[in-house]
């Protein structure tokens, strides 16, 4: 997560570059601008400074959003870890109690009868292979009559006994299985989310850097154009050094 949060918050800090020369830079850049396009006088109604401020709302509109999208996939994958724990511990108890029927049936009526309850074998450790065999055992426990004599006198199994602690341990896996699943699921929607604001982030940021860089330099601006200038780090979402340092904000 933490190259996620760099992703954003290199962002952010690419974005506060744009919208400070806006807020500290705008009104008076505006009425250069006005002079520069209309050196007979000013349109009635015409406000260029409006125009601005509009670029530099639509910009962080686009980084809040991307923040909201980086924040609710962050959520959602911290929500994932629960669900994973369960489906591994309930995939170990499986496990387990396949071993320990294997271990039982073998040490009562000898190896022999293991392969006549799908027990032969390497027990599997992947979770679906695992409730494959379970389930193929546990059949077998509830349908095969155990006539074969014990190795000592006295001592039994109860099939129906074995075949019902499967099936409890094979429920429990499978619905925590579902619950990663439906996890995953919901991840993958807040992910593409995440992305799409990063997309559209990407297109906002070029287009506003763009004007501004446009706006400044028609103002006589040369230095503030040169902040937000749109570099090819910055395309990238990676910082440059007047993003980290303050922004925009010192142009006089």
């Amino acid at each position: 997560m933490a190259e996620v949060s760099k992703l954003v918050s290199d962002r952010v800090a690419i974005t506060r570059t744009l919208t400070s020369a806006v807020s500290v830079h705008g009104n008076e850049t505006a009425e250069q601008i006005e002079r520069a396009l209309f050196p007979e006088g000013t349109p009635p109604g015409f406000q260029m400074c409006v125009f601005l401020q509009a670029l530099g709302a639509l910009a962080q509109r686009s980084v809040d959003e991307l923040s909201a999208a980086n924040q609710a996939h962050a959520t959602e994958l911290a929500d994932d870890a629960e669900p994973r724990a369960t489906r591994d511990s309930a995939k170990d108890e499986l496990r387990a109690r396949m071993i320990g029927i294997r271990s039982t049936l073998s040490g009562v009526y000898g190896a022999a009868i293991l392969s006549a309850y799908g027990l032969s074998g390497e027990t599997p450790s992947e979770a679906e292979h695992l409730i494959e065999a379970a389930c193929t055992t546990e059949r077998l426990l509830r349908n095969r009559p155990l006539t074969e004599a014990p190795k000592q006198e006295g001592v039994s199994v109860d099939p129906k006994a074995l075949a019902d602690s499967l099936k409890a341990r094979v429920d429990a896996l499978r619905t925590a299985l579902g619950d990663v699943r439906r996890e995953e699921r919901e991840a993958q929607v807040t992910l593409q989310r995440r992305n799409a604001a990063t997309a559209a982030w990407n297109g906002v940021y070029q287009g506003v850097a763009d004007t501004l860089t446009g706006l400044f330099e028609l103002a006589g601006k040369g230095e503030l154009a040169d902040r937000v200038r749109p570099t090819a780090r910055r395309r990238a979402g990676l910082t440059e050094a007047e993003d980290v340092e303050g922004g925009a904000a010192g142009e006089g």
